[in-house]
């Protein structure tokens, strides 16, 4: 295209100049002065000039237009996104190179062509409806097609229509997703792969967007619940309406924290409602793998796996357990169960209610504690019994021994009980004993007041014959060892069948308690006194020399004298005949006792109520008499 300055020719334009001056009153030229013409000749310059400088300006303009066509052109044709104009009949008018690239074929020979041809047969009604409303509304429609060239080449576009003036075509934009779309459907490979490989474990898979609420949830997670596919829902309500009651708080809970990023992972026990109203127990795990920008969570995905059997164990093994404590507390004895190094693992309420008994020796510290150390403080510390209760347990925890018991009951102070124990192995994988403490407190109490019986006179409170004997024995032993003195009374009621006689037994047995209850209170803490029979006793005195024993023996014979027994109305006055013996060098103590029991013979025969010393064994036989007061 060739720019003229001016559109006219000489001619024409000098005709139009003088129809301008003419409009502005200017006559022939002749006529003009020489100042008028040359003030005419300077303005004819100006315009000149003015018009020299816009034809510069539009060369530049033409130029820089052109450089913008060509420019616009190549940004046309060589865009990415592939550009069309279509008529009223949906024919390609214009197109650029991307947009023929798309469509498979050269650009002059698509001109003309209908673009409906070139989309697919299933895409084809979703086209027109794209043209239809894009017409109707006068907006942008968009959609994803899929195009069809001659060579049978797939091309997956998203299409965007935009409607020119009424009735005079549309402008199509077309932007390749092919390459996004292979992507997508290999990576929907890729989770169909790896979800069937868990699916193939026998978990169920989840898969949660935290956009919209929506859940995709695999055919294995529907079949968990008893449900045919598609069946169980696809909202996250659907999956909390199912949680257990119990189980809402802790599933939520664990939920959040992870999702707040204070767990590392999401993981859950909980129980889920099946589709026939059954509970049935699952462990879900979860992980985050999308977020936003900012880091927002976006997508989780996880499995479920049925624990319900495991469960069900778990649950038999508690009820086990709870059952064997059951047991254990059924007893009446205190059982502890320990480990091999002594410490207490478990206990049972027996044990329990002892040690809450209140006392700082049976504390309840017991679980954890080491079982000697708490054995310890319910004995007081009592080093024979410790010693003998550590090597038995010892001989049972090495395998010395099947069992152990210990040989005598020990003494607590809490509740001032008394126990037996015994320790038994537990045979098994864990080395483990078992320590039973039984109190015997009843039956030490029966065992002591059998030993009482035995060794106290019922009636009288003093010795009974066999332990004053016993007990004599061991003192002229020991008289014998360290050579100390020792004297011997022999005791007699004067009378006594009289008294019973004349007031009855009941009055005998209470001169008979009430004597030695006085001659008590003349002995000293260590003295002794014993009933041999009847109305018949005997004193042993030790560490006592031949004069002490007779002024205690003479003594005796006083306070009975000065104490007379009140029973009812009836004052019983009595008297008691004594003979004394000292040790010397007799074998045993029945010698030393024949000796003093031939001096109360004496004592008898001169007169009673009175004392006779035997003589010692290496002097004559004399007689000490004490005159009757």
């Amino acid at each position: 295209m060739v720019y003229r300055k001016n559109p006219l020719g000489v001619d024409e334009l000098r005709q139009q100049a003088q129809m301008r001056l003419r409009l502005h009153g200017v006559g022939d030229a002749q006529a003009l002065s020489p100042t008028e013409t040359q003030q005419l000749l300077e303005e004819l310059e100006i315009h000149q000039i003015e018009l020299e400088l816009q034809n510069e300006h539009l060369n530049e303009a033409r130029a820089k237009l052109e450089a913008a066509l060509s420019q616009s052109s190549e940004l046309y044709d060589f865009s990415p996104v592939g550009s069309l104009s279509l008529d009223r009949e949906g024919s390609i008018t214009k197109l650029n190179l991307s947009a023929a690239q798309l469509l498979g074929a050269e650009r002059a020979r698509l001109l003309g062509s209908k673009l409906g041809l070139f989309v697919s047969d299933a895409d084809r009604p979703l086209f027109n409806s794209l043209m239809e409303r894009a017409s109707t509304s006068g907006d942008v429609q968009g959609a994803e097609v899929t195009l069809v060239s001659k060579e049978l080449l797939v091309q997956y576009v998203n299409m965007r229509v935009a409607p020119y003036l009424p009735d005079s075509g549309w402008h199509v934009a077309l932007v390749d997703i092919n390459e996004r779309r292979v992507h997508d459907a290999r990576l929907r490979a890729s989770e169909e792969r790896w979800k069937l490989a868990l699916e193939a474990t026998g978990d169920g898979v989840w898969d949660w967007n935290l956009q919209n609420g929506e859940v995709v949830f695999s055919r294995r997670f529907e079949q968990l619940y008893g449900f045919a596919e598609h069946e169980y829902g696809n909202r996250v309500e659907d999956w909390r309406a199912r949680l257990h009651p119990d189980d809402v708080a802790h599933v939520t809970s664990d939920m959040q924290a992870y999702l707040d990023g204070a767990t590392p992972s999401y993981v859950s026990e909980y129980r889920g409602r099946c589709k026939d109203g059954s509970w049935k127990w699952v462990l879900s795990r979860g992980a985050i793998v999308s977020r936003t920008p900012e880091g927002r969570p976006l997508r989780l995905l996880g499995t479920h796996a049925d624990i319900t059997s495991r469960k069900q164990i778990e649950q038999a093994l508690l009820d086990a357990s709870v059952f064997q404590q059951d047991v254990f507390d059924a007893l009446d004895a205190q059982i502890a169960v320990l480990d091999e190094t002594g410490t207490i693992l478990q206990i049972n309420s027996a044990w329990q209610k002892y040690a809450a008994a209140g006392a700082p020796a049976a504390s309840a510290r017991c679980l954890g504690d080491n079982y000697l150390d708490v054995l310890a403080r319910m004995t007081g510390n009592e080093q024979q019994t410790l010693l003998a209760a550590a090597a038995g347990i010892d001989t049972v925890v090495t395998g010395a021994s099947s069992g152990f018991k210990l040989a005598k009951p020990f003494f607590t102070p809490v509740g001032k009980c008394w126990f037996s124990m015994k320790v038994t192995p537990i045979h098994g994988g864990a080395r483990r004993i078992v320590v039973c403490h039984e109190n015997v407190t009843d039956l030490k109490a029966a065992e002591l007041a059998s030993l009482q019986l035995a060794n106290v006179d019922s009636l009288t409170g003093a010795l009974s014959r066999r332990k004053f004997l016993d007990m004599a024995d061991h003192e002229l032993a020991r008289s014998t060892r360290y050579e100390l003195p020792l004297m011997v009374l022999m005791l007699d009621l004067d009378h006594f069948k009289g008294i019973n006689d004349k007031f009855g037994h009941a009055v005998g047995d209470a001169v008979l308690q009430s004597f030695v209850h006085t001659v008590r209170s003349v002995l000293r803490e260590f003295d002794l006194i014993g009933r041999l029979g009847g109305e018949e006793f005997a004193v042993l005195l030790p560490n006592t020399h031949r004069d002490g024993g007779r002024a205690l023996g003479q003594r005796i014979i006083d306070s009975v004298r000065a104490s007379p027994v009140q029973f009812g109305e009836e004052r019983i006055a009595y008297t008691v005949s004594a003979g004394a013996a000292r040790f010397t060098d007799q074998r045993s103590f029945s010698m030393l006792l024949k000796r003093a029991d031939a001096a109360l013979y004496r004592a008898k025969a001169n007169g009673r109520d009175c004392l006779e010393m035997a003589a010692d064994a290496d002097s004559p036989a004399v007689t000490d008499q004490v005159p009757v007061k």
